[in-house]
């Protein structure tokens, strides 16, 4: 039992995001092999509850209406307190390390993205949200 209280013990600190469900504008800023770019592109998200318990789905670097099809990827290591973030995670294809500040209404993470491919390259991205608001659900999801 006590092991089994632990593993949930584990579970709940993992989903522990403290950022306020609701509409944020999120832009995402480039970085190839330490070289920034002078390019960001701004989008709108909705950030659910749901959506505190799965990093990946808040702090990634997507933008535009279409969310892309998902790949797995497995949170690992990861540390919120203070107003700090942290976590790795590894991907199919990637590995990822997202560390920043976060407050209720708002965050700014840097992601740095290795491919596994031995030719890829590395990137960072610097990912700024603002919460402008509540979501409207507007076809029932």
């Amino acid at each position: 039992m006590i092991a089994l209280a632990g593993a949930f013990g584990a579970l709940a600190a993992a989903a522990n995001v403290e950022l306020r469900p609701g509409k944020y504008t999120v832009t995402v800023t480039y970085e190839v092999q330490d070289q920034r770019q002078n390019q960001s592109r701004t989008s709108t998200r909705c950030v659910t509850q749901q959506d505190l318990g799965h990093p990946e789905k808040i702090f990634n670097d997507r933008t535009g209406a279409a969310p892309k099809q998902e790949d797995t990827c497995s949170v690992k290591n990861f540390k919120s307190e203070g107003g700090k973030i942290s976590y790795d995670a590894e991907c199919a294809n990637r590995t990822v390390h997202v560390e920043g500040n976060v407050s209720g209404t708002g965050f700014s993470v840097v992601r740095t993205v290795t491919p596994k491919a031995s030719a890829g390259v590395s990137l960072k991205f610097t990912v700024r949200g603002t919460r402008t608001g509540d979501c409207l659900m507007m076809d029932g999801h």
